[in-house]
């Protein structure tokens, strides 16, 4: 099967962008033929590195004119690669792609627009309202990665047909790591008595630094042998570094900015935190889970589809500091407990959040839809 997938661009390195790496080479490497279509971005050799085609189109605009222009442009990218599916991420891409498809049709190819839902841009009840009237004219089939995601758009009025299929990360991410630990602790300047907790966001609003900041300020926490590594960049990033400098963390706090090694990282930490406003399913959580680091994250969105609370970690209220600092102190101090949480994570990674059905139920889910759209328009 032949697939493309849109993604407005690949170079923030969140969630939705690393699922299409994971995605795109996961198909290719079971023998399917998948080109990524994205406006650019700094993962984009990540992808073209396993042999799959990047095509750089201006897919990142919101203008209702560009978005025409571009059904055009992926119409015609259709055709020259003979796309069997059109894989849009998200609700912009998605409106090219219903025009891009009835272009097709109207040349005799049959392609159906079968959109991926991460997460909506904006946690507000009409931006949830419009986007749900939208896919319900504009998708023939929607992917969700999360239940929570689906719930969201269904009480807003969402009713096309659909699918939640948890996005994973291949294992040998992981496996494949032949540094040791003591090797990459002391690359990050972490010393051996030092419990080092990894945050890997990007630095932006809704992931709550702030937050982080606050709880790492409280007497507990500066008692504490905790230290924190925070992997990513974005627009606060200095706005970050500044509060950190002006709260006396910096002993505390290590920014460590765009990393493609986030696997090493993992093998150096002990512990793994996230601490956003709002979510939907984070990868990133599924792969601390699958590093065995036990996970302390708020209680937002899908994540408590993931983490198991008091059994693979601890979740806490979203704008509660104490609570947080709580959990920072109870794993800084107890080993025993970071393993038991660190073991059971693993386990519902590996159950719950297999890589290979991934890719296997994408595939049987796109086939099936492509059938269904191809008798229906016979």
């Amino acid at each position: 099967m032949k697939v493309a997938l849109i993604i407005m661009d690949l170079e923030l390195a969140g969630g939705a962008e690393h699922d299409i790496v994971n995605l795109s080479t996961g198909l290719h490497a079971v023998g399917h033929t998948p080109v990524v279509v994205t406006s650019g971005g700094r993962l984009c050799e990540n992808i073209e590195r396993e042999g799959v085609p990047v095509v750089r189109y201006p897919v990142n605009s919101r203008s209702p004119g560009q978005l025409w222009r571009n059904a055009g442009l992926l119409a015609e990218l259709a055709e020259q690669y003979q796309v069997d599916v059109l894989n849009p991420q998200g609700v912009y891409p998605s409106l090219s792609c219903r025009w891009a498809s009835r272009r097709l049709l109207r040349r005799g190819r049959k392609v159906p627009n079968i959109t991926t839902i991460h997460m909506l841009n904006k946690l507000t009840w009409w931006y949830y309202k419009l986007g749900a009237i939208v896919l319900n004219r504009i998708a023939d089939h929607v992917i969700f990665e999360s239940q929570c995601e689906l719930n969201r758009l269904s009480k807003r009025g969402f009713r096309r047909p659909h699918t939640v299929i948890p996005n994973c990360f291949p294992a040998s991410k992981l496996e494949s790591v032949t540094d040791s630990r003591e090797m990459v602790r002391r690359e990050l300047g972490c010393s051996d008595d030092n419990v080092l907790f990894i945050m890997p966001a990007r630095m932006s609003w809704e992931k709550q630094h702030n937050l982080l900041f606050e709880a790492v300020s409280r007497p507990e926490v500066r008692g504490s042998r905790a230290r924190f590594y925070l992997a990513g960049d974005g627009p606060l990033l200095e706005e970050n570094k500044t509060a950190v400098e002006r709260l006396g963390l910096n002993d505390r706090v290590t920014f460590g900015g765009f990393r493609r090694d986030l696997p090493r990282l993992y093998k150096a930490a002990d512990a793994f935190l996230l601490c956003s406003r709002y979510e939907s399913l984070p990868l990133s959580i599924r792969e601390g889970m699958g590093a065995a680091l036990p996970v302390i994250a708020t209680d937002v969105g899908g994540i408590s589809e993931a983490v198991e609370d008091g059994q693979s970690g601890f979740l806490v209220p979203p704008g509660d500091a104490a609570a947080l600092a709580d959990a920072i102190v109870r794993l800084a101090a107890d080993p025993a407990l970071r393993r038991n949480l660190g073991r059971r994570g693993q386990e519902i990674y590996r159950t719950r959040f297999d890589y290979d059905h991934w890719i296997r139920r994408t595939i049987e889910v796109m086939s099936a839809v492509r059938e269904e759209f191809i008798q229906r328009h016979r």
